[in-house]
């Protein structure tokens, strides 16, 4: 089968979320068994650069046409790319295309692959990633692309991918018929977590003792992750153990580890650390990815996410996989399953996260339970092997 993927962000762009790794996940997957190339852009935080030109780039096995954003500025400021060459390119390449894979729809490379898709009677797929409604940032801008080129987008896909019952509600509201609606999780790659790093990296390296108790938040430093409501919430767990002469002894202390790219909210991030004087307890480490990363999850007692609004949590995915417990706001779509089951839900308040947090951090046999469940339920639904298998069966009903 030859497979078109499309997406205004992708490897090695890591900073820009969680939607660079499903996409390259994707994709990767595909490449064994078929013939698949991704059209992207060049934008990132800095410039993508590829000296040996940006057509027909291999990554790890992946061809990808970076095409030239003319502006990053524009961009951020109006969410689209100005990608040259790109119509010229895009309308003589994609008739050699079974099928287009869209990952996000309100891009430029979107607005053409569908169109140029749609002269050719070539079906082509929409997988929002959790972007389906006008919302948090931006809305007046994202509602006059809808009208203009958003509507339209999904309503002529063959089929659109949601990655929950609730982001399947979302298409719904925007129009989408029912019938061309598929449930499709995120997953990971399995293999990457067969061999773990061995405890301790991780807590070497930030100066965290081996008793200590280590909460970890790993995702892009941006007001929707809840990261103000996070140092709120641990603020009161230290004064609360504290005042309970549960840390007397000096035995252990509680940190948190703060992993991911600064997205805007670094510096209010700093200022409200500061004003609790909780720089002792709470590490900002940048971003860091496979190993590092794999080391931080390993060192952790419990992963947290408390997003104001969150449709999948991929980095709760590894925690899952590195046999961690989580804790997740009810703002995150997936929290019907993970509570109770691999972690806890929490109501989007302090109070609520932090007992939340209390419960499972003290709680040795729970975190255990937990992590066990997690670990098993990445083996059997929430890896890139058995989703892969999902997506090119729907491919294939659509041919």
């Amino acid at each position: 089968m030859k497979i078109l993927h499309v997406a205004h962000f992708f490897y090695p762009c890591l900073s820009a979320g969680g939607v660079v790794n499903a996409s390259y996940q994707i994709a990767s997957n595909q490449s064994k068994d078929n013939d698949v190339k991704v059209i992207s852009s060049d934008s990132c935080k800095e410039r993508l650069k590829f000296p040996n030109g940006r057509y027909d780039v291999d990554v790890d096995g992946i061809k990808v046409d970076y095409f030239r954003n003319l502006s990053n500025g524009f961009k951020i400021k109006t969410m689209l790319d100005t990608p040259l060459g790109a119509p010229f390119k895009i309308r003589k390449d994609i008739k050699e295309y079974d099928i287009v894979h869209i990952h996000e729809h309100r891009q430029t490379l979107a607005i053409l692959a569908s169109y140029f898709a749609r002269k050719n009677n070539i079906p082509y797929i929409v997988q929002a990633h959790g972007s389906v409604l006008p919302f948090f940032q931006k809305e007046g801008l994202k509602n006059l692309f809808d009208k203009v080129f958003g509507f339209k987008i999904l309503h002529n896909a063959s089929c659109v991918f949601a990655l929950t019952e609730v982001e399947k509600e979302q298409y719904l509201k925007m129009g989408v018929d029912e019938d061309k609606i598929e449930i499709v999780p995120l997953g990971i790659n399995l293999e990457e977590y067969e061999n773990l790093p061995s405890f301790g990296e991780f807590r070497s390296k930030f100066n965290i003792d081996e008793n200590d108790k280590l909460i970890l938040f790993v995702g892009r430093i941006h007001e929707i992750k809840g990261l103000g409501l996070l140092i709120d919430a641990f603020n009161d767990l230290i004064n609360q153990n504290t005042e309970n002469n549960s840390l007397e002894d000096n035995s252990y202390s509680i940190k948190l580890a703060i992993v991911g790219p600064d997205d805007g909210y670094l510096t209010e991030l700093e200022d409200k650390i500061k004003e609790y004087s909780l720089e002792e307890n709470v590490i900002i480490t940048g971003p860091l990815y496979n190993e590092e990363k794999q080391e931080a999850l390993v060192d952790c007692d419990l992963f947290v996410m408390p997003s104001k609004y969150e449709s999948f949590t991929t980095s709760g995915l590894e925690a899952m996989a590195c046999s961690k417990p989580l804790v997740l706001t009810k703002n995150n779509h997936i929290h019907d399953w993970v509570d109770g089951n691999v972690g806890l839900a929490c109501e989007d308040n302090k109070d609520s996260l932090r007992e939340s947090i209390e419960k499972i951090l003290f709680d040795e046999e729970l975190s255990l339970i937990f992590a066990e469940n997690g670990r098993k339920l990445i083996k059997e639904k929430y890896n890139w092997n058995i989703i892969n298998n999902q997506i090119l069966e729907i491919y294939n009903k659509i041919l």
